[in-house]
């Protein structure tokens, strides 16, 4: 990897760098230009340039510092929007006092369609696989017993190095991106994989994932909201996504792509439960075994969440579970889980609707039929897949991130008041902070 480096002392500045490429010219990173303000401060101008398919995305510029050429660390992240016009800056206010600086850039793109946490934590992620000696067949293999898992926790350093939004198997699969597959390959999250980092002190609550159906005609796997698990995790939560049998496809070690072959079917749901039973059960394991995560994770606060189908697992896992206190529902698809509706849920649950996709009918009623601490609500103008991370990839605008960004906060604010019982009152009429949210209600 190419690294420009840029010097500055006491009363001199130097950088390489040259004229701009033309706007549809894919061009490196690099320290175009440096200088001192009146201040004292230096002020660097950045430069490079992502290809058409990532104009809706965001590049990010590193930016590490040195007194000596030898001893280097992170200073920033620099984030650009790639349809803006004008070239990234960073005024570096950490530098007084010190008799010179030196600065470095690695020179290759680094690109995300999203946003950063909010939260004060940096984020690790990781990957595990799990067997159920119970079961075989999962993914049409009839030997196999095998599925995975993702694991996004609190860390205590950021890294230097973003971890891939997917697996480049699956990310590169025109079936399941398709006219995004030209772009999703080199997407970054905001979570580091290499050597996995230590994670941040403390135990943590942790928060179970349950994807959408992703039959031959879905696309649901168990990363298709990794912006929401980077978000808890930000803010001290662990979050766990599996990969249920009918899932859309899941890489196996070493690189085994295998592709869902199943059709849409009610009967994926006392799977979807056993996993989340055989799930829990192996958290046990993971506190007491896993190093990156040994006794961090709080068994006593954990929560669910899921997105359509999923949506209808997470509240039917909740119902069920002992040991699940409170869920989210993402649009969550409630038609096979007949039990769950003409009860209710007594247990905390937030449900987050799209006003188009025809679900909010048993939304109402699960809601209507819950005893206490129920809160539904509606994001406006988002589609049915808006509560997933196509939100950001696919063709996403201010509005699209904006609706995210409300979902992420009431998200939050949810597990924080009935896992960690603190309340920053949001949900008490999410409508005031953010305008998307509408036909709020509370009980």
């Amino acid at each position: 990897m190419k690294t420009i480096l840029a010097a500055v002392g006491v009363a001199a500045a130097l950088a390489w760098g040259g004229a701009s490429a033309p706007a549809q010219t894919p061009e490196p990173h690099r320290i175009h230009s440096l200088a001192i303000t009146p201040e004292g401060l230096p002020s660097l101008m950045l430069e490079g340039r992502a290809a058409p398919a990532f104009r809706s995305y965001f590049d990010l510029f590193r930016l590490d510092v040195s007194a000596n050429l030898e001893d280097w660390t992170p200073l920033a992240t620099v984030i650009r929007t790639n349809a803006a016009a004008n070239a990234p800056a960073f005024l570096d206010e950490t530098a007084a006092g010190h008799a010179q600086r030196f600065y470095r850039t690695p020179s290759n793109q680094v690109l995300t369609p999203f946003l950063p946490p909010t939260g004060l934590h940096p984020v690790g992620v990781l990957s595990r696989m799990l067997t159920d000696g119970s079961r075989s067949n999962r993914f049409g293999i009839r030997t196999n017993s095998s599925f995975m898992v993702s694991l996004w926790h609190p860390a205590q350093s950021p890294g230097e190095d973003l971890a891939p939004y997917m697996d480049r198997l699956l990310a590169g699969r025109p079936a399941y991106w398709g006219p995004y597959t030209n772009a999703v390959p080199s997407l970054v999250q905001f979570a580091v994989a290499s050597s996995p980092p230590a994670i941040a002190p403390g135990s943590f609550p942790v928060v179970l994932y349950s994807h959408g159906l992703g039959d031959q005609q879905g696309r649901a796997v168990r990363t298709e909201n990794t912006a929401m698990a980077v978000e808890l995790a930000s803010h001290g939560y662990v979050v766990v996504a599996v990969d249920h049998t009918d899932a859309y496809g899941v890489v196996l070690p070493p690189d085994q792509l295998l592709v869902g072959r199943n059709a849409w079917s009610f009967n994926f749901l006392p799977d979807r439960l056993r996993d989340i039973g055989l799930l829990l059960d192996h958290l046990e394991q993971l506190n007491a075994d896993e190093p990156v995560i040994r006794g961090r994770l709080d068994l006593d606060r954990i929560g669910i969440m899921g997105w359509s189908f999923g949506g209808g697992t997470a509240g039917e896992a909740c119902r069920l579970q002992e040991r699940i206190k409170a869920a989210v529902l993402l649009d969550g698809y409630l038609g096979a889980m007949p039990t769950l509706l003409s009860r209710g849920l007594a247990k905390p649950f937030l449900a987050m609707v799209s006003p188009s996709s025809g679900l909010g009918t048993d939304i109402t009623t699960l809601f209507n039929r819950s005893p206490a601490n129920a809160y539904q609500l509606s994001i406006r103008d988002a589609s049915h897949d808006a509560f997933t991370d196509n939100a950001w990839i696919v063709a996403p605008s201010a509005a699209t991130r904006r609706r995210a960004q409300a979902m992420h906060a009431c998200l939050v604010s949810f597990f924080n008041k009935h896992l960690r019982g603190t309340d920053d009152g949001l949900l008490e009429n999410p409508g005031a902070f953010h305008p998307d949210v509408i036909s709020f209600r509370r009980k």
